[in-house]
């Protein structure tokens, strides 16, 4: 045994937590550590992790496409472990009051014209689209000054349980610090690309399409500092620049969970805030098969919880 490697025998065993009613918080404070993961992130014991049955070996070679489907009908996540600050590799832009972030040539006119405000939330927000990340993040840098008060107040990674494939996105709670007023915004990567969904009316329960109308919360990262929170426009440069670094949708590796994650662990990284683990966050990364036959009666009762909430109030 002494032969076998961390290369080959890796499992992680979950850190225990506690787990109430809706969810528990994870508190990441200061801990042993023994090293780095292949992975980027840091495990309390050396052979504790990712080689059989972890999330970032599930994009592996080794692996072909069959025997990883068969795997993620059983794979049970452990307890969530956010990247170290320095994991992070790409840069986001920066917002500037004298110069547009990205050069575009076909921007018009109208985009560059104020916001028209209608019932406390800029038009641009108000108004149902699905655009690439690049295309939101180049509307957000033609009007700085309109949306430089709107933060991110939590993201939410989400299952989409009704789904085919369980289709997971995330969704963002943003706020007008001068007037309190929120809205949410929602992301994610499909085999077309990457793309953002604004003006989606949550309260009226409806959804783009059958897939949604099943959402299963998996994790939220909180920004409780309302000092500190994170700019729109700086989710919008993190959205963009998860997009640049792997711009194709693998089915192995970099699908709509490697997304999710992806971006979660950036703004993690750079803007703190505290995780907090859903009942059925195990359920990441893995496939839920649901239909007729497998009713999925469990799940299903708190994702339609979930849904009601998510219509009532703006927390997540």
């Amino acid at each position: 045994m002494a032969s076998l490697t961390h290369k080959f025998l890796p499992f992680r065993h979950p850190r225990p937590v506690k787990r109430k009613g809706w969810s528990t918080s994870v508190n990441h404070g200061h801990r042993a550590v023994v090293g780095i993961c292949t992975c980027g992130k840091h495990h309390p014991r050396q052979m504790s992790l990712c080689l059989v049955l972890p999330r970032h070996r599930f994009g592996s070679s080794r692996f072909n496409t069959i025997v990883l489907l068969f795997l993620r009908l059983f794979y049970h996540a452990g307890s969530f472990e956010m990247a170290p600050a320095a994991a992070t590799t790409f840069e986001v832009p920066k917002l500037s009051s004298t110069s547009s972030v990205m050069e575009v040539s076909d921007t018009t006119e109208s985009e560059k014209t104020p916001i028209v405000h209608r019932g406390g939330v800029p038009e641009l927000l108000n108004s149902y689209r699905k655009l690439s990340t690049q295309e939101w993040l180049r509307r957000l840098s033609n009007l700085p000054e309109n949306l430089a008060d709107w933060k991110v107040c939590s993201i939410t990674w989400i299952k989409a349980l009704a789904s085919p494939f369980s289709h997971e996105f995330l969704q963002f709670v943003v706020q007008d610090v001068r007037s309190g007023r929120r809205t949410r915004l929602a992301a994610g990567r499909e085999e077309d690309g990457d793309w953002v969904l604004v003006g989606w009316d949550w309260a009226s329960g409806e959804t783009p399409s059958d897939h949604y109308k099943l959402p299963l919360p998996l994790l939220s990262l909180e920004f409780d500092d309302r000092r500190t929170r994170p700019s729109m426009f700086e989710l919008a440069g993190v959205l963009a620049a998860t997009t640049r670094r792997r711009p194709h949708y693998r089915f192995r590796r970099e699908m709509c969970w490697w997304y999710a994650e992806t971006v979660l662990d950036e703004m993690s990284a750079k803007h703190g805030g505290s995780v907090t683990e859903w009942r059925w966050s195990r359920y990441r990364y893995s496939f839920v098969v649901k239909t007729t036959l497998i009713r999925r009666s469990t799940l299903t009762r708190h994702a339609e919880a979930f849904k009601a909430r998510l219509a009532a109030e703006m927390s997540y």
